[in-house]
């Protein structure tokens, strides 16, 4: 869709253009040059730039505050309107957005009311995806129910950059499949408060301070969660990997090492400390 509308770009359109920064910066169409440039009023500051016609990004002005919950509906479909709508979605508390069957999240490093919980998950209990605004627990749902349509192995995967919210995200994940489990059984019970329970031990081990993250995961984990046919909870099993073991005894400026080590210090007493 984007290179149709590039070739309609004309005198008077919207647009992006990148900013030296990062990022992109909005403005308007003055000219198009024969040599292929652009001449382009910015919004912010009213200077007007020359660059070149490749480095445009048409865009849609919004005036009334509206997002798309799927960035698939955008208008304009590139990477300057996508982090638009991210952008707005997170001013709005609209931490998550799809990309097709891709969901986004972006950090709002704030709790949210309302967002998560027992009510939410029987909200999306047995939706389809993108009947509700996006959610975790609308992509555990989809998982949930093929596993047990299918009769096949489901696998999500949850990447980002430090401090995105990779291990928050997988705590909502792992709640709700607690939850769409039913825990109909005193052993179903316990697996799902034992599954739950052990983040925080694995977060004190292999957890730290980073200049990005107060609470920055340094390892890789793997979760592993077994249903029968009915879809109860049978059992589960988290698979540790790729440790930063020098972190034990090197980190950067302003960094720490693994949480527990600060956990010892405050919680024994000097005697004890004194026969380590």
């Amino acid at each position: 869709r984007d290179f149709d509308a590039m070739a309609s770009l004309g005198a008077g359109d919207a647009i992006y253009v990148p900013n030296v920064d990062g990022g992109f910066i909005a403005g308007h169409i003055v000219d198009i040059g024969s040599d292929g440039s652009v001449d382009v009023k910015l919004d912010s500051t009213n200077g007007t730039k020359r660059i070149p016609l490749n480095e445009v990004r048409p865009r849609v002005v919004r005036n009334d505050g509206s997002t798309c919950p799927d960035n698939t509906c955008l208008d304009h479909l590139n990477d300057a309107t996508i982090l638009e709508n991210l952008n707005q979605r997170h001013q709005q508390d609209e931490i998550y957005t799809y990309t097709a069957s891709v969901l986004l999240a972006v950090n709002p490093y704030k709790e949210i009311e309302g967002l998560y919980g027992k009510e939410q998950c029987a909200r999306y209990r047995g939706k389809h995806l993108g009947s509700l605004p996006p959610h975790p627990y609308a992509i555990a749902d989809t998982a949930y129910r093929a596993l047990l349509r299918e009769g096949r192995n489901q696998g999500l995967l949850i990447s980002g950059e430090s401090g995105a919210g990779k291990t928050e995200t997988a705590k909502k994940v792992m709640q709700y499949l607690s939850f769409a489990s039913g825990a109909s059984s005193d052993l179903a019970s316990n697996i799902q408060d034992r599954v739950l329970q052990a983040q925080p031990i694995l977060e004190s081990f292999g957890n730290a301070v980073t200049m990005r993250n107060s609470n920055s995961s340094r390892f890789g984990k793997y979760n592993r969660v077994f249903f029968d046919e009915q879809g109860t909870l049978l059992d589960a099993g988290i698979t540790t990997y790729l440790l930063e073991s020098s972190r034990v005894v090197v980190h950067g400026d302003r960094e720490r090492t693994y949480h527990c080590f600060y956990e010892m210090l405050r919680g024994l007493d000097d005697e004890r400390l004194k026969e380590l």
